[in-house]
């Protein structure tokens, strides 16, 4: 049965920081629903404060090969420049986690892909500053912002790819990007 692919063993964290009343709902929520369909381990995590997103970054658990950031963009235009640049993943209490508190509070992801869904999270900037500082295998995030089904829908091809029929991780974006034009951009390191 030469072509077909595995299905994989893999497990995937959900660090989810959207606001309650969010509608349609939590990202998180939704993502951890989808793959419970797929049949795919998964620990979900509600997060409301900066030092709580810190903590689990920190603590990923081993059997965990994918950490899924489910959470808002914080952006800024930065002094005599046209475009917003991200500043930091969004947390509940309006305050967020910037690629510095990141890069100093000694996260170690070696091994782990993780996607971020935050607007913005993927610009060159802090996607390499992400790579650098935690040393994760890889890192997929949208340069510009999507919309909740849109970052959706790029998650449930990535995943199913990857995670269902066994793709790797640069297989399965690739799925992604080349046959359904990726409109927002999402890019991986």
């Amino acid at each position: 049965m030469s072509g077909e692919n595995k299905k994989t063993s893999c497990s995937v964290l959900i660090i989810d920081c959207q606001d309650k009343g969010e509608d349609p709902g939590s990202e998180g929520k939704f993502i951890r629903h989808m793959l419970n369909l797929m049949g795919v381990a998964n620990h979900y995590h509600s997060v409301r404060i900066k030092t709580q997103f810190l903590e689990l970054l920190s603590s990923v658990p081993s059997e965990a090969d994918v950490v899924h950031i489910a959470t808002h963009g914080r952006v800024g235009k930065p002094p005599n420049k046209k475009r917003e640049k991200f500043i930091g993943f969004w947390t509940p209490d309006e305050k967020h986690v910037s690629m510095q508190e990141i890069a100093s509070a000694g996260i170690n992801l070696a091994g782990k892909t993780v996607i971020s869904t935050a607007c913005r999270s993927g610009q060159k900037t802090p996607r390499k500053a992400f790579k650098h500082s935690t040393q994760c295998e890889y890192y997929i995030a949208p340069i510009k912002g999507p919309l909740f089904y849109n970052a959706a829908l790029m998650c449930h091809i990535f995943y199913h790819k990857h995670l269902s029929l066994g793709l790797s991780v640069k297989q399965a974006f690739s799925e992604y990007e080349n046959r359904y034009k990726n409109p927002h951009v999402f890019f991986l390191e």
